[in-house]
Protein backbone atom coordinates (compact mmCIF):
# COMPACT_ATOMS: atom_id res chain seq x y z
CA UNK A 1 0.00 0.00 0.00
CA UNK A 2 1.99 2.99 1.31
CA UNK A 3 5.87 3.42 1.05
CA UNK A 4 6.84 3.71 4.93
CA UNK A 5 5.99 0.72 7.05
CA UNK A 6 4.42 0.54 10.38
CA UNK A 7 5.66 -0.71 13.48
CA UNK A 8 5.54 0.39 17.15
CA UNK A 9 8.01 2.64 17.28
CA UNK A 10 8.21 5.57 13.67
CA UNK A 11 11.29 3.93 12.54
CA UNK A 12 12.63 7.83 11.50
CA UNK A 13 15.50 10.11 12.03
CA UNK A 14 15.24 13.75 12.45
CA UNK A 15 18.06 16.16 11.25
CA UNK A 16 19.41 19.43 13.10
CA UNK A 17 21.51 21.07 10.86
CA UNK A 18 25.19 21.50 11.91
CA UNK A 19 26.54 24.02 9.45
CA UNK A 20 25.41 25.51 6.27
CA UNK A 21 28.00 27.11 4.05
CA UNK A 22 27.14 28.61 0.75
CA UNK A 23 29.64 28.76 -1.76
CA UNK A 24 29.89 30.27 -5.38
CA UNK A 25 27.21 28.62 -6.84
CA UNK A 26 25.43 26.10 -4.25
CA UNK A 27 24.68 26.04 -0.60
CA UNK A 28 26.28 22.69 1.35
CA UNK A 29 24.39 21.65 4.33
CA UNK A 30 25.67 19.01 6.90
CA UNK A 31 23.73 17.37 9.36
CA UNK A 32 23.67 15.42 12.38
CA UNK A 33 21.11 12.79 13.00
CA UNK A 34 19.22 10.98 15.68
CA UNK A 35 16.45 8.70 16.27
CA UNK A 36 12.55 9.34 16.84
CA UNK A 37 12.32 7.41 20.22
CA UNK A 38 8.67 7.51 20.40
CA UNK A 39 6.38 4.54 20.84
CA UNK A 40 2.86 4.66 19.08
CA UNK A 41 -0.03 5.18 20.86
CA UNK A 42 -2.37 2.31 20.55
CA UNK A 43 -5.01 4.16 20.52
CA UNK A 44 -5.24 8.02 18.76
CA UNK A 45 -2.24 9.61 19.17
CA UNK A 46 0.56 10.78 21.33
CA UNK A 47 2.51 14.36 21.56
CA UNK A 48 5.87 14.54 23.10
CA UNK A 49 8.54 16.80 23.31
CA UNK A 50 11.59 15.16 22.81
CA UNK A 51 15.74 17.14 23.55
CA UNK A 52 17.66 17.87 20.01
CA UNK A 53 20.67 15.41 20.47
CA UNK A 54 22.83 18.67 19.45
CA UNK A 55 21.37 22.02 20.86
CA UNK A 56 18.90 20.66 23.42
CA UNK A 57 16.36 22.63 21.87
CA UNK A 58 12.67 20.69 22.84
CA UNK A 59 11.05 19.42 19.89
CA UNK A 60 7.52 18.49 19.62
CA UNK A 61 6.34 15.37 17.37
CA UNK A 62 3.08 14.11 17.19
CA UNK A 63 2.82 10.27 16.36
CA UNK A 64 -0.59 9.12 15.47
CA UNK A 65 -1.42 5.07 16.19
CA UNK A 66 -0.94 2.26 13.61
CA UNK A 67 -4.96 2.01 12.86
CA UNK A 68 -5.28 6.37 12.71
CA UNK A 69 -1.69 5.88 10.18
CA UNK A 70 -3.84 2.98 8.15
CA UNK A 71 -6.77 5.55 8.44
CA UNK A 72 -5.33 8.48 7.36
CA UNK A 73 -3.75 6.56 4.29
CA UNK A 74 -6.93 5.67 3.04
CA UNK A 75 -8.05 8.98 3.04
CA UNK A 76 -5.10 10.21 1.26
CA UNK A 77 -5.72 7.44 -1.45
CA UNK A 78 -9.23 8.29 -1.86
CA UNK A 79 -8.81 12.06 -2.19
CA UNK A 80 -6.03 11.65 -4.85
CA UNK A 81 -7.82 8.79 -7.05
CA UNK A 82 -11.06 11.38 -6.86
CA UNK A 83 -8.73 13.94 -8.01
CA UNK A 84 -7.64 11.52 -10.39
CA UNK A 85 -10.87 10.99 -11.50
CA UNK A 86 -12.30 14.75 -11.35
CA UNK A 87 -9.40 15.63 -13.37
CA UNK A 88 -10.52 13.22 -16.37
CA UNK A 89 -13.87 13.78 -16.04
CA UNK A 90 -13.03 17.79 -16.59
CA UNK A 91 -10.93 16.72 -19.32
CA UNK A 92 -13.13 14.91 -21.22
CA UNK A 93 -15.98 17.53 -21.01
CA UNK A 94 -13.42 20.43 -22.21
CA UNK A 95 -12.82 18.50 -25.48
CA UNK A 96 -16.30 17.69 -25.75
CA UNK A 97 -17.17 21.38 -25.57
CA UNK A 98 -14.04 23.31 -26.87
CA UNK A 99 -14.84 22.29 -30.00
CA UNK A 100 -18.25 23.87 -30.21
CA UNK A 101 -18.70 27.82 -31.43
CA UNK A 102 -20.13 30.18 -29.12
CA UNK A 103 -22.33 32.80 -29.52
CA UNK A 104 -21.34 36.21 -29.64
CA UNK A 105 -21.57 37.55 -26.10
CA UNK A 106 -22.42 33.86 -24.50
CA UNK A 107 -19.90 32.83 -21.63
CA UNK A 108 -17.09 30.50 -22.23
CA UNK A 109 -17.95 27.50 -20.77
CA UNK A 110 -14.33 25.68 -20.87
CA UNK A 111 -12.82 28.13 -18.35
CA UNK A 112 -14.62 26.48 -15.32
CA UNK A 113 -14.38 23.28 -16.61
CA UNK A 114 -10.53 24.09 -16.81
CA UNK A 115 -10.22 25.31 -13.27
CA UNK A 116 -12.06 21.78 -12.24
CA UNK A 117 -9.58 20.17 -13.99
CA UNK A 118 -6.67 22.18 -12.90
CA UNK A 119 -8.26 21.24 -8.95
CA UNK A 120 -8.70 17.58 -10.36
CA UNK A 121 -4.80 17.76 -11.08
CA UNK A 122 -3.82 19.31 -7.21
CA UNK A 123 -6.03 16.94 -5.46
CA UNK A 124 -4.41 13.81 -7.22
CA UNK A 125 -1.00 14.95 -7.34
CA UNK A 126 -1.05 15.56 -3.62
CA UNK A 127 -3.18 12.81 -2.51
CA UNK A 128 -1.62 10.34 -3.74
CA UNK A 129 1.95 11.37 -2.87
CA UNK A 130 0.96 12.09 0.74
CA UNK A 131 -0.40 8.78 0.41
CA UNK A 132 3.15 6.62 -0.41
CA UNK A 133 4.74 8.84 2.39
CA UNK A 134 1.77 8.80 5.16
CA UNK A 135 3.99 7.49 8.09
CA UNK A 136 2.09 8.90 10.74
CA UNK A 137 4.68 11.52 12.46
CA UNK A 138 4.20 14.95 12.65
CA UNK A 139 7.30 17.36 14.19
CA UNK A 140 9.52 20.29 13.13
CA UNK A 141 10.82 21.92 10.37
CA UNK A 142 10.74 22.25 6.53
CA UNK A 143 9.85 19.16 4.37
CA UNK A 144 12.04 21.35 1.86
CA UNK A 145 14.86 21.99 4.73
CA UNK A 146 15.09 25.49 3.62
CA UNK A 147 14.00 26.87 6.78
CA UNK A 148 14.74 26.34 10.47
CA UNK A 149 17.41 24.18 11.64
CA UNK A 150 15.87 20.68 12.08
CA UNK A 151 13.73 18.26 9.85
CA UNK A 152 11.66 15.20 10.26
CA UNK A 153 12.30 13.32 7.38
CA UNK A 154 16.08 12.52 7.27
CA UNK A 155 17.23 10.82 4.46
CA UNK A 156 15.53 12.39 2.07
CA UNK A 157 13.21 9.12 0.64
Amino acid sequence: MSNRELGPYPGLSYAHMVSKDIHSSHVVRRFALYPIDIERPEKGRRVEALACGSCQKPLKFKVLSVAATRTRRWVWLLLGLAGVAAALGFGVAIFQVGGQVVEEGAPNPVGPLALGFLAGCLSGTFGLSYWRYEDGVRGPGSPLMSFGGHALRWPPS
